[in-house]
């Protein structure tokens, strides 16, 4: 079988996510209607420790290890590879079971005095579980994408959002009489009982799939304590990163509303404002990001091996032809958003006054995807600490902005948006200044920005033309649908038209065999 490269690898976890992506919209629906709203506020108590300790125990670990297997498969050290993953699931195995311990024996303390409702309690206990399978499986998908085979991690992820769901109705369906507390211990029962599948069907695919490769060099393999150390450099950098962005979300969700109120918003009014931002903006605004972090989860592997191998003319193509199509994605998203933000919020979420706030978000948003598949480069050639060091530098710029601007009567939200976008702008800047001291790498700019902005701009002609045309013959309930069908083919012919990417190109990345 024809081995895929990384960008069909990233369209394979792209139509992956999607499918993930509806169901777990699905899992949500239904948790809320079986939850109801004070169920749903008692679930969201939980779910940001959930997602905190997920970061601590396995944030950066699925890279970490894709780029350390990536280079002994690279110098075919196949008994290496395994040893490498032998240790790190010795290693992170053992520090999510302390961990995961800890949480659950503490769990009436930290329900009663850190999430102020004892309701939390069974949840947290038995979430614990899921959290430990989820780091020995990160292990796990960091080594399919390592020797660059996504098919396994992409098809189990699928099943197992599937499992979860089932589990779901099944748990909602009995402990329904017990009350909002034994619900949503049922809805982590359910999330845990994926993971642990989750984790089996990894292992038992790792297994199978192992023979192929086993026949490698018999050449000696590294001392224990320098794969650990290895582990250790390229784990904790993007593991902190990955934990303070959690931790700079959950402060930003006390932060944003507590200000908006000192600009002279009632506590009903900021919440609502709020909710807008980062229950309707924010989630457009990232949604075909969706088809960036596939492309960023097999970036790093495939720079690595490029870049262990000193297959420079690889390594440079690899570098540009990603971030060509990470602005193709970004500013025909950006285009959207600029042009029909107001028409977005309405049929998405019935609220079109959110449009306001997606547009100015919409500006920054080429360079928030950019910075992205910057980081993922910087990881593959090993700069994980630019990678943290870029990370502090957005978080500082958000909460700056946030806290000193929020409060002013005629900045309000906007200053978070300020914040959001000034970070995304420098954050980019710093990480190609970081990547211009590798001299084996140069952005051919023509390439990945003049051209692609020439299509955006084509675009944006196209999109506001034809849905002039539209409204003025009276379409006005099919024209966004209409304009964006005619806009984004017009998209796709400036591409081949400007020689951004050709239909060779096409043909090679998408086709599978």
């Amino acid at each position: 079988m024809k081995k895929l490269t990384y960008i069909q690898g990233a369209f394979v976890l792209t139509i992956t996510n999607l499918v993930t992506g509806i169901l777990a919209f699905t899992y949500r629906i239904y948790l809320s209607r079986a939850l109801g709203a004070e169920g749903m506020g008692v679930f969201q108590l939980v779910l940001p420790l959930y997602t905190l300790l997920i970061t601590l125990v396995s944030g950066g670990i699925t890279t970490a290890v894709s780029k350390l297997i990536a280079e002994q498969y690279a110098s075919r050290h196949f008994r290496n590879v395994y040893k490498t993953v032998r240790i790190c699931t010795f290693m992170i195995g053992g520090w999510s079971f302390l961990l995961c311990t800890a949480i659950a024996f503490k769990a009436e303390f930290i329900s009663v005095y850190i999430l102020k409702d004892i309701r939390t309690m069974y949840s947290i206990i038995v979430f614990t579980p899921a959290v430990f399978f989820i780091a020995l499986s990160a292990i796990l998908r960091g080594y399919f994408f390592g020797i660059q085979n996504v098919k396994p991690p992409a098809v189990i992820d699928i099943f197992e959002k599937i499992v979860r769901l089932a589990a779901l109705v099944l748990t909602t369906y009995y402990l329904l009489p017990y009350g909002i507390g034994y619900i949503c211990a049922g809805a982590m029962l359910a999330m845990t009982a994926g993971e642990i599948l989750s984790f089996v069907l990894l292992l038992f695919t790792f297994k199978r799939k192992k023979l192929p490769i086993a026949s490698g060099t018999s050449r000696k393999t590294d001392a224990t304590k320098s794969i650990m150390g290895k582990i250790l450099i390229n784990a904790i950098p993007l593991s902190i990163s990955g934990a303070l962005t959690t931790i700079m979300d959950m402060i930003c969700a006390v932060i944003v509303p507590s200000q908006l109120r000192a600009s002279g918003y009632t506590n009903s009014s900021a919440l609502a404002l709020y909710g807008e931002l980062t229950g309707m903006a924010i989630p457009l605004l990232f949604f075909p990001f969706i088809i960036v972090i596939s492309l960023a989860i097999t970036l790093v592997p495939a720079v690595t091996q490029s870049y262990t191998s000193r297959n420079w003319v690889a390594l440079k193509k690899k570098c540009n032809d990603s971030l060509m199509i990470t602005s193709l994605i970004s500013l025909g998203a950006t285009a959207f958003f600029l042009v029909f933000p107001t028409e977005a919020c309405r049929i998405f979420f019935n609220r079109p006054q959110a449009g306001r706030l997606l547009f100015w978000m919409a500006l920054g948003c080429a360079f928030e995807y950019w910075q992205f598949t910057l980081f993922a480069i910087l990881s593959g050639i090993g700069l994980q600490r630019k990678v943290l060091e870029n990370s502090i530098l957005n978080i500082i710029i958000v909460l700056i902005c946030t806290y000193t601007l929020v409060p002013l009567p005629k900045v309000g939200i906007y200053g978070y948006i300020i914040g959001f976008n000034l970070s995304a702008i420098a954050v980019t800047i710093f990480n190609i200044r970081a990547l211009r001291k590798v001299p084996q790498i140069s952005i051919n700019w023509l390439q990945t920005a003049v051209r692609p902005f020439i299509c955006f701009t084509g675009l944006i002609l196209v999109f506001k033309y034809s849905n002039s045309i539209l409204l003025g013959i009276g379409i006005t309930k099919l024209n966004l649908i209409i304009t964006s069908v005619v806009g984004f083919t017009a998209y796709g012919l400036l591409t081949v038209i400007t020689d951004t990417l050709s239909l060779k190109q096409l043909k090679n990345n998408i086709t599978i065999k």
